[in-house]
């Protein structure tokens, strides 16, 4: 009966803080592309899903067949999607309460009120705000599921092949849901080990070893099933790996001491995050030096966790290994901000276990566990204030980003979503203020989005000349948006032109010299279709001819303007005498 109490609350605790959520509208950031792909794209399968044959940095399978549900049974309506983000925190924070419940059964605490107090607190922790609020945060999510639910296995049979088989292939399932979830795969190793540490009947450390390698076998054999599954779905080149290793190799020539100082300082502040979360910011660019203390202490008390081998020890261990993936970020330079709070999600999760059965295991503790009820209720109402008020603050991308900058001033990005938060609000003027007053640093990733946008806000003022400039520039570094930037360029012609400010003629060259560039990028027969229309405008029949003849012989049968290329090829073949050409075109 109290079980079922337990689980109701926690699911009231959820909804009740996490329900603005629902009401949120897509991010800006990730959340806007990745809706608009999901509804323009009609072809989906598994195999292409998992299999995509090409190359990148992510290989997220379960995170996109997530996203597929979402199209599929939800219609894509943004508050379910929300929705589902919730419902995944729910899962882990039930998760959380059932593998703090068997711990404290293993360590006969005799104790109701800590897999509550565990659970409540990883529930409502604020750091925990950003994975839950953006859709595109789902990753972490559902690496946390899988992760959990793979201890959760453990706890129950440490050494049972069974068991040991389930929760590898958990642990697979994370890494297909986030790729940092390879890094939990020590701490899955040496689980077994401390579970049986501190017990009156526990076997030598040697003898514990022996018995747990077959687990140990096991939990590799699904780290090197995910890099095969990654290999034969990224075929054209893994450009994640790639970085990694060029990383380490020191063909960045990165300095080793800096490298070492950036982790330890970075290490701090998220330690920090973890106690004391606030300030919450969605865009943080700077670690104050301060944190390095904080990172040694951090590195020092993991050395002293790992001598002590119990199951307290081992929640803290895996916080730290899963978290070790965030130190890389600012390294690598993969993401808009180098650091995170949705990086901490999982972490937090294990964080809040290990204080917990710390605080359960402490004598003095039990002697003055009234004192300690009234305080984790203190802090789980400031908690909950710090969690809510965010939730809130989610709920407008204008709102969120001007927090994000006041909190960051300096920081480009959210300038450049504020600038998309008041274009959609249909407040245009300030929009095109912004775009047009900053410069985008090209240390920060994917800064060509903001000279995209600075483009376009120029074209729209008149000053078309300074758009191809900037634009122009950013070509000299594309880095992977090369075609965005060539599509803006066409776009910038196309405004002039309709505006009478130029003609069709004096952009020709150019214009014709973007599409051929891209149908080199992407094989994309539609660029050859414009192409065609470009110099049928211009009347030069014969590259118009070769263009349409292009997207007769790739253009696959049904797409809309395969009818008009085919049509136009047998008009042009015929005003050139050359109809049997046509006819052979038009048979492939």
């Amino acid at each position: 009966m109290r079980l079922r109490y337990h689980i109701m609350l926690l699911v009231a605790v959820v909804l009740g803080i996490y329900y603005p959520a629902i009401f949120a509208p897509l991010n800006s950031v990730d959340d806007s592309g990745m809706y608009l792909h999901l509804l323009n794209t009609d072809q989906f399968s598994l195999r292409t899903i998992f299999l995509p044959g090409g190359s990148g940095g992510y290989y997220r399978p379960l995170l996109q067949t997530s996203f597929l549900i979402d199209k599929y049974v939800w219609g894509l309506e943004e508050s379910f999607m929300h929705l589902n983000n919730i419902l995944l925190h729910l899962g882990n924070t039930l998760l959380v309460f059932f593998i703090a419940r068997k711990t404290v059964s293993l360590l006969d605490l005799r104790s109701t009120i800590l897999p509550l107090a565990a659970a409540v607190l990883f529930a409502v922790h604020p750091i925990n705000t950003e994975a839950v609020n953006w859709i595109s945060g789902r990753t972490d999510l559902l690496a946390a599921f899988f992760l959990l639910l793979s201890v959760w296995l453990l706890l129950n049979r440490p050494f049972s092949l069974v068991f040991s088989l389930l929760s590898a292939l958990s642990v697979l399932l994370a890494c297909l849901s986030k790729e940092t979830a390879l890094f939990f795969l020590p701490a899955a190793i040496i689980l077994p080990l401390y579970l049986q540490a501190g017990k009156a009947d526990a076997p030598p450390l040697r003898m514990s070893c022996l018995k747990a390698i077959p687990h140990a076998i096991i939990v590799i054999l699904a780290g090197a099933g995910y890099f095969l599954l990654r290999m034969q779905a990224l075929a054209k080149g893994d450009e994640g790996v790639a970085r990694v290793v060029t990383h380490v190799a020191g063909s960045q020539s990165a300095d080793p001491l800096a490298t070492i100082r950036v982790v330890i300082k970075t290490a701090g502040f998220y330690a920090k995050k973890l106690f004391i979360p606030f300030p919450l910011n969605f865009g943080i660019i700077h670690v104050s030096d301060f944190y390095i203390f904080i990172g040694l202490l951090v590195c020092i008390l993991i050395a002293w966790l790992l001598t002590r081998r119990t199951i307290t020890s081992f929640f803290f261990i895996a916080a730290a290994a899963v978290g070790a993936s965030a130190l890389m970020i600012p390294l690598l330079n993969t993401t808009w901000t180098p650091v995170a709070e949705r990086y901490m999600y999982i972490p937090s999760a294990f964080f809040t276990l290990g204080i917990m059965l710390s605080l359960g295991q402490c004598r003095q503790g039990i002697q003055h566990q009234n004192r300690l009820v009234v305080l984790a209720g203190l802090l789980a109402i400031v908690a909950c204030y710090g969690t809510f008020t965010r939730n809130l603050l989610w709920q407008d991308n204008l709102a969120l980003y001007r927090d994000t900058l006041r909190k960051s001033p300096g920081f480009v990005p959210a300038q450049n979503e504020i600038a998309v938060a008041l274009n959609r609000m249909g407040r245009t003027e300030e929009a095109q203020a912004i775009y047009k007053s900053f410069t985008p640093r090209e240390d920060l990733k994917n800064f060509q989005y903001g000279i995209i946008n600075k483009a376009g806000a120029l074209a729209n003022s008149g000053d078309y000349a300074e758009a191809r400039r900037v634009l122009q520039d950013a070509l000299l570094n594309p880095g992977k948006h090369e075609v965005l930037i060539l599509q803006k360029m066409l776009e910038v012609s196309k405004v002039e032109i309709i505006r009478g400010k130029t003609t069709s003629g004096a952009v020709y060259g150019d214009s014709v010299k973007r599409l051929s560039r891209l149908y080199e990028i992407t094989g994309d027969p539609f660029y050859q279709y414009r192409l065609g229309v470009v110099n049928l405008h211009e009347k030069n029949y014969s590259e118009a001819l070769a263009a349409f003849s292009v997207v007769c012989k790739t253009a696959p049968k049904d797409i809309y303007y395969r009818k008009p290329a085919e049509k136009l090829v047998a008009k042009l073949s015929a005003k050139s005498g050359n109809s049997n050409k046509a006819e052979g075109v038009l048979k492939q």
